[in-house]
């Protein structure tokens, strides 16, 4: 047993190098996080957007949500919203259609929110969309949400990060727990990474993907049960970044136990780990032969273009 101190001690180090490598990343993205958000400047109103929402047994809740879309600061003739229903067994459908919302039933058998978007997707592209918006049922967006993203895209990103705000960082502890999380990526992550001119992550909910970007991709293709953080992948490796554009803010629901936010982060580490053993080893090949680009506002000129990675299956009940 001689053997056991030394190799424990290795450990210990090794995890010591990873943490504090970690701490200092997070320093540099702290201070670049302070530098001025990019300015995408003021456009005419010219996207026609989707606005997808994945929903399942969402009845009680989905209304505040389209009834904030509904209100938006943006031409009603240049965006459609679109609820889609799957695996449900209260009347979600009913509910949005008295909200104002259109309905497309999920008819395919779907097990992740992934699956839910791509068969949406598939049935509605015909339709000549410029982008693409999700949303997660329980969200409320604020009112300048499409104006702004309107804004990022005339501007030249292709795919887009709002801030994802708290609708009820005061319920629990829980939840306030999990909304001071969010700040921090929001600001921490998503800014420290704006700042340094690199991509933005991808959050779930709140975020653009243009169909000039989908058409790289050769159309919606995430099967992983982390769909935000594949088309992430799918985005950096095919030349583009995700633009972080804070002025467009959705107020998200946070859980209120214990137990909802440890089935929420397992589900989402699961995630992870599928996103990692498939993009992770094409990500670092793309990141070591791509020059560093600078500047914080997006400019998708002169970008070499990226092999699109084989895809696989994989997913989770959609909620």
């Amino acid at each position: 047993m001689d053997w056991l101190f030394p190799a424990a001690l290795a450990l210990t180090g090794t995890m010591g190098v990873l943490m504090t490598l970690w701490g200092l990343w997070y320093l540099v993205s702290g201070l670049a996080s302070m530098r001025r958000p990019a300015d995408y400047g003021f456009h005419p109103a010219r996207t026609r957007f989707a606005i997808l929402i994945a929903a399942r047994n969402e009845e009680l809740v989905i209304g505040p949500l389209i009834n904030s879309l509904l209100a938006q600061d943006y031409p009603s003739d240049l965006y459609d919203i679109w609820v889609v229903p799957n695996n449900c067994t209260d009347n979600t459908a009913l509910a949005a259609r008295n909200f104002g919302a259109r309905v497309l039933e999920c008819t395919a058998p779907v097990k992740s929110k992934g699956e839910v978007l791509r068969f949406a997707y598939n049935r509605l592209r015909g339709r000549r969309y410029d982008a693409w918006l999700v949303f997660d049922a329980d969200n409320v967006v604020d009112s300048r949400f499409l104006a702004e993203m309107n804004n990022a895209r005339m501007a030249g990103a292709r795919a887009a990060q709002g801030y994802r705000d708290s609708k009820n960082p005061y319920d629990t502890a829980v939840s306030g727990c999990s909304s001071i999380y969010y700040w921090m990526m929001d600001r921490f992550h998503n800014g420290g990474k704006a700042g340094l001119g690199v991509s933005a992550m991808i959050g779930g909910t709140g975020f653009m993907v243009t169909q000039a970007l989908l058409d790289r991709l050769g159309g919606w293709h995430t099967e992983t049960i982390s769909e935000d953080l594949e088309l992430t992948a799918q985005t950096v490796l095919a030349g583009e970044r995700v633009a972080y554009v804070p002025r467009a803010i959705t107020y998200d629901e946070q859980p209120l136990t214990w137990e909802q936010s440890f089935t929420q982060r397992r589900r989402w580490t699961s995630g992870t780990l599928q996103v990692a053993q498939r993009y992770l080893p094409a990500l670092n090949e793309a990141q070591a032969d791509r020059p560093r680009e600078e500047g914080a506002k997006p400019n998708h000129n002169n970008r070499r273009r990226r092999r699109r990675p084989n895809r696989g299956g994989g997913g989770k009940a959609q909620g």
